[in-house]
């Protein structure tokens, strides 16, 4: 015999969800949440097929299924059109194609919303939602972020500083000879400038040819720049029309006009992020390469702001409290090579992590391919990577074509610990 009719406790939950949502309980038990993502990375990491393939795994669910298990929640994703927007429709077509195509190289900014609802484990209680916000975005650009901290002697200080690795002097002799034959501080004529200019884009296009990553700068397109790092002047007073004052006058016109706005509007108040490492490139250009890379991982770590908010605000201010370090391109190599892979990756972010480790900031790494090559069409012997590394390193890794993306958003792409990456950046936040 049943004490309690069950048209009453319905009627008790109806009415018990109608005053949680009176008293607003519901909002503090379950509030939305907002994560912007900053996905960071050099030309050529694979950030837009990061993005694309974290994008179809979220809206998919079926290869993180691991995510929600571990984490007691399940959820849908939807893509919240906006202007523009990351292409990502696009993307995954060409990836559709009977031969499917990577993406070309990022050429403009872009960005994408994509909404979870988080299924809610109290029937009283109303989903959840959290927005994830994504920014796409030249890879070169990010070094130039950086330049927003200095002035012009800052700059120059650090760029000639580069000098001292010998690979990278020997590469800019021309530039440096170039700059010897003129009187950079007193009077001349904008023609007595054209030359140092050209000789330094030279150096530039070199350092890209040998494998180098540190370059600056990078969102001017090669016949716009118009100014090159220079020695500070010394004891003396430089002529308002010297190379030097021109090249001072133009360096302060691109960051106020085109390096601010940037870091402003699209490189701020981020709350968690991934930096996506191309190890392959010092394995195939040698142990100069490294070194770069290791400099340049150091630097991208320093132009963010990690931890609370505080009334000394750097450009890129934010509140980053997780950071995760990941080494692309996996499915380059055999899956028993995978934990070398791991090791060269924890050499290179050993630097950046220590200082992040000193702020308490959350840092783990891992090695990852977003996207699967299709290793079957690609005739080439599988390298042996070493445990670190050296000047005699110099690997050869030929493109391999993607694999096909399944015709329906409800099937997955396949990838390489994709799950443990949406875990760490936003399992916490289910």
């Amino acid at each position: 015999m049943r004490l309690i009719d069950s048209k009453y406790i319905e009627l008790l939950k109806t009415e018990t969800t109608k005053l949680l949502k009176d008293i607003h309980v519901d909002r503090l038990l379950q509030k939305n949440e907002k994560i912007r993502l900053a996905v960071t990375g050099l030309s050529r990491s694979g950030k837009t097929v990061f993005i694309t393939s974290f994008i179809n795994q979220l809206i998919s669910g079926k290869k993180i299924e691991s995510v929600m298990e571990k984490r007691g929640k399940r959820f849908i994703a939807k893509i919240a059109p906006k202007p523009k927007q990351f292409d990502y429709f696009s993307i995954v077509d060409n990836f559709r194609n009977t031969i499917p195509k990577w993406p070309r190289s990022t050429s403009s900014i872009s960005k994408i919303d994509i909404r979870l609802e988080v299924k809610s484990n109290n029937k009283l209680l109303p989903n959840k939602f959290i927005d994830i916000e994504i920014i796409d975005y030249p890879g070169e650009w990010i070094l130039d972020i950086g330049m927003a901290y200095m002035d012009f002697d800052e700059w120059s200080e650090k760029s000639l500083f580069q000098l001292r690795n010998k690979s990278k002097k020997a590469l800019a002799q021309a530039w440096q000879s170039e700059l010897n034959k003129h009187d950079i501080y007193g009077a001349s004529d904008e023609d007595d400038e054209i030359a140092i200019i050209e000789q330094y884009r030279n150096y530039l296009d070199k350092l890209k040819q040998n494998g180098f990553f540190y370059i600056q700068p990078n969102i001017l397109e090669s016949e716009k720049l118009l100014f090159t790092p220079l020695p500070k002047p010394k004891y003396i007073t430089p002529n308002e029309n010297s190379i030097y004052s021109r090249f001072q006058k133009r360096y302060q016109e691109y960051i106020d006009e085109v390096v601010r706005p940037i870091a402003i509007d699209y490189f701020s108040n981020f709350d968690r992020q991934i930096v996506l490492v191309d190890i392959l490139q010092p394995l195939q250009y040698g142990y100069n390469s490294f070194l770069d890379l290791t400099s340049v991982i150091r630097e991208l770590v320093s132009i963010y702001k990690y931890g609370e908010r505080s009334f000394l605000k750097p450009i890129l201010e934010g509140r980053i409290d997780r950071v995760l370090f990941g080494a692309t391109k996996a499915d380059y190599l055999p899956k028993e090579q995978h934990e070398k892979f791991h090791k060269l990756l924890d050499l290179i972010v050993e630097e950046a992590r220590r200082e992040l480790d000193i702020k308490n900031i959350e840092t783990e790494t891992v090695v990852l391919a977003s996207v699967v090559g299709d290793r079957e069409k690609a005739s080439w012997k599988t390298e042996n990577i070493p445990d670190k590394f050296s000047k005699d390193s110099r690997l050869k890794f030929p493109t391999i074509p993607p694999c096909r993306f399944p015709d329906r958003d409800i099937e997955a792409v396949e990838h390489i610990n994709l799950d443990r990456v949406v875990d760490f950046l936003i399992g916490d936040k289910l």
